[in-house]
């Protein structure tokens, strides 16, 4: 398994939310930092914020196919040399040059094999402080806010003539407001919550959530089955404070949430919650 310093973030993307898990069980398993989601579309602001070092994409999806989803990739700034992975039912060789005309770097056909993957994922190279050498790390990467108590928030806020908060400041909001939302519903709260808006979708990661015995299901000898145990109870929690959350963020971004889209990695004790937003938010200076 790979060490913390050679630990690679992947991208899986794929309409397929069986055959994603499947995949996604299998990189965490190789000791990398795994994110799914099950829309191209969705991809690309999930994209910007987690900052892939490896993307893993199906060619047929319904919203933007996989072409499409490489092609925007490819434009967006930063991610002109990250590996992109082609994973795709189909042979043909017409359909792996449309792959690679739309800037995929390779292609695997289904089902790839574990040492395929293992061969894409690890042929990246990382420099001595854990970054990706295809590109320098940009401001999505998490580096940003503390948390902001949200009664903190509305006095800010309040004495404001704009009435709005900064997106730093909405950013530390939400954190503050799920610490809160944490505190209340589990009892404690995480090591570290970072929230980052983009566009029409807000991005909320939090690390060490796991606890001991969900710790011990994930390693158990049946991970798959304890990956999906944890993740049913984590999505049943969420459900629970869902009206909270959404709550909490129509009010620190000024725009109600459309859906909430929550994945957990049983390996890092990463936590993803992404909300997309009816409209982009509307920051103070």
């Amino acid at each position: 398994m790979p060490t913390t310093l050679h630990r690679r973030r992947v991208l899986i993307v794929d309409d397929n939310r069986d055959g994603a898990d499947a995949m996604g069980l299998l990189v965490e398993q190789l000791g990398h930092q795994v994110h799914v989601t099950y829309s191209g579309a969705q991809a690309l602001g999930v994209a910007s914020v987690f900052r892939p070092d490896v993307l893993l994409v199906d060619l047929v999806m319904p919203d933007m196919d996989g072409c499409r989803l490489a092609t925007e990739i490819r434009k967006t700034s930063g991610f002109a040399k990250t590996k992109i992975v082609a994973i795709t039912g189909h042979k043909d060789p017409e359909n792996a040059a449309l792959a690679m005309k739309a800037g995929f770097d390779t292609l695997l056909v289904k089902p790839a094999t574990l040492d395929q993957i293992k061969s894409v994922v690890s042929d990246v190279a990382i420099d001595a402080v854990g970054h990706s050498s295809m590109r320098p790390r940009e401001r999505g990467s998490f580096d940003g806010p503390g948390r902001l108590p949200i009664e903190k928030a509305r006095r800010i806020r309040s004495e404001r003539l704009s009435k709005a908060l900064t997106q730093s400041e909405s950013e530390a909001a939400i954190c503050g407001g799920i610490t809160g939302f944490q505190e209340e519903y589990l009892g404690r709260r995480s090591e570290q919550i970072r929230a980052h808006f983009v566009d029409d979708l807000l991005v909320v990661r939090v690390t060490g959530t796991l606890t001991h015995a969900e710790q011990q299901l994930g390693n158990s000898a049946s991970p798959k089955n304890g990956r999906d145990l944890i993740k049913q109870v984590r999505k049943q929690l969420l459900e629970m404070g869902r009206p909270m959350l959404e709550s909490l963020v129509h009010e620190v971004a000024g725009v109600k949430a459309l859906s909430m889209h929550h994945d957990i990695s049983t390996v890092t004790g990463e936590e993803v919650i992404l909300f997309s937003l009816v409209d982009a938010p509307r920051f103070g200076s």
